[in-house]
């Protein structure tokens, strides 16, 4: 019933000689359904062009947005139009059979079903296609291309059940793989023409070097050494920490928060090294991103000096110091502008301002070259 609406623009994409990306691209289409009861549910979903996030959807009106503003192009509104008519007609045929499922095996509400269909093209013109359902964020079912059938990814009756009945509607599997062969490549190939620029911005990373609070007095825990790097896109980067100009070997030594987003589209990552106090090592941060035109950014810690009980209290003291000079100076300030009198002038000394513990930036770095690029400098974390 639905495969008309999807001819005219599906058999062009059969015919059309797809541009073959220079790295492996994936196209993904995630959608979830809240089933808050037998009649009343909420479906988002999303498609995603590598990581960056193309098409949205929410299912009141099933009405797709476009995210980028190259999104619209490559079908007409026409053939959008159709896409829409076929997204609310599936979605239906969807959460009938899911009510029927919990009709028949005396289930409840509420819960929340994912689908994700992903398809990865390759520079050689092969693709992969993948398709998994989740219930409650646990894996159920997955949609085999070789085969043309779902398979249950759970044992018990239930499993087996749902496995039966979607494979006994054909219209289901024909309709998904028919979708799948046809829609992968031509997706892939459209959307990254379009959104080339977007698909290909560099930004380059900003690192910073730091040690986290000394241990208690008396307690012989290693200082935490802490590279902060951020602002970087895309997403694969490399951290590696440097002991002496010698890459650190993995180990409990090592630790990693993995990659995360940033809210302006770019990604950040933390990597800290447990180091012993008084080893009297030095220690970098090396950076490797495509930013950095083969390059690597190279962070030394410049605190090398470790961490005592002594040197605690010494910085303390150095702290609380400054702070009285500061007052008093302040106050000789205040003195001498009230004796100024009109007509009269003070002469202003050439001192500089009270400061504790000036070193050099820690965002200042090695490109390998002698060259030292300008970065916006970051302060260190608690």
């Amino acid at each position: 019933m639905l495969l008309p609406l999807l001819l005219p623009w599906a058999w062009g994409a059969l015919a059309a000689s797809p541009h073959l990306p220079p790295a492996s691209l994936t196209l993904r289409v995630l959608k979830t359904t809240v089933f808050h009861n037998a009649s009343s549910t909420d479906t988002v979903g999303t498609a995603l062009l590598g990581d960056l996030e193309t098409h949205s959807l929410a299912c009141g009106t099933c009405k797709i947005r476009f995210v980028q503003p190259w999104a619209q192009q490559g079908l007409t509104p026409k053939q959008w139009q159709d896409l829409e008519l076929v997204i609310h007609r599936s979605l239906a045929d969807f959460i009938h059979l899911v009510n029927k499922v919990v009709q028949d095996t005396g289930g409840g509400y509420p819960f929340v079903t994912q689908v994700s269909f992903s398809c990865k093209l390759h520079p050689n013109g092969t693709s992969r296609q993948l398709c998994d359902a989740a219930v409650n964020s646990e894996d159920f079912i997955s949609f085999d291309m070789d085969t043309g059938k779902w398979v249950t990814q759970h044992g018990e009756k239930l499993g087996s059940y749902i496995q039966d009945l979607v494979n006994q509607d054909r219209s289901i599997s024909t309709l998904f793989s028919f979708l799948q062969r046809t829609t992968c490549v031509y997706g892939i190939d459209t959307f990254a023409q379009y959104g080339r620029e977007s698909l290909e911005r560099q930004e380059r990373p900003v690192a910073v070097v730091f040690a986290r609070a000394p241990p208690p007095a008396g307690t012989p825990a290693p200082v935490l050494l802490v590279c902060r790097v951020t602002g970087f896109y895309p997403r694969p980067v490399r951290v590696a920490w440097l002991q002496d100009g010698e890459e650190v070997a993995p180990g409990w030594w090592l630790n990693s928060s993995g990659i995360l987003p940033n809210a302006d589209l770019t990604y950040q990552l933390h990597s800290s090294l447990a180091v012993e106090p008084g080893a009297g090592h030095s220690y970098a941060c090396r950076v490797q991103h495509s930013s950095l035109g083969g390059q690597s950014l190279l962070i030394p810690w410049e605190q090398s000096r470790p961490w005592s009980p002594g040197l605690a209290v010494g910085i303390t003291l150095g702290v609380l110091a400054a702070a009285a000079v500061a007052v008093v100076l302040r106050w000789g300030r205040r003195r001498g502008y009230q004796d100024v009198r009109p007509g009269e002038s003070s002469a202003s000394g050439g001192g500089t301002r009270p400061g504790v513990g000036t070193s050099p930036s820690p965002g200042d770095m090695d490109l390998g070259n002698g060259s030292a690029p300008s970065s916006r400098a970051e302060g260190p974390e608690g």
